[in-house]
């Protein structure tokens, strides 16, 4: 466990400092928004959710911490990453056409 968070600390240092070029910054962040926002949507449905639809239910907030919170964050990082892929390669089809 602990060799892989010293691997996303790795990844994340060598990122922030510019190890990956510019480039890859700019596809990254614009690939996360979308994660965190259906991420956000995601944990706020699982967690209220239950509070409101089933108020007895002692566990209900734990259904947007553990699931549907960490769902949304990789179905809209999923879908951040086609988005940059299917933006690239559109970026070099122009760039080769001029």
């Amino acid at each position: 466990m602990s060799v892989v968070l010293f691997g996303i600390l790795l990844g994340a240092v060598m990122f922030r400092y510019g190890a990956f070029g510019e480039r890859w910054r700019t596809a990254a962040r614009r690939a996360v928004v979308p994660a965190l926002i259906v991420g956000g949507i995601g944990f706020a449905a699982g967690f209220f959710g239950p509070m409101v639809f089933r108020p007895d239910a002692n566990q209900g907030p734990l259904l947007g911490i553990f699931i549907t919170g960490p769902i949304g964050f990789l179905a809209g990082l999923a879908y951040g990453v086609i988005r940059e892929l299917a933006r690239k390669g559109s970026d070099e089809a122009q760039w080769r056409a001029s």
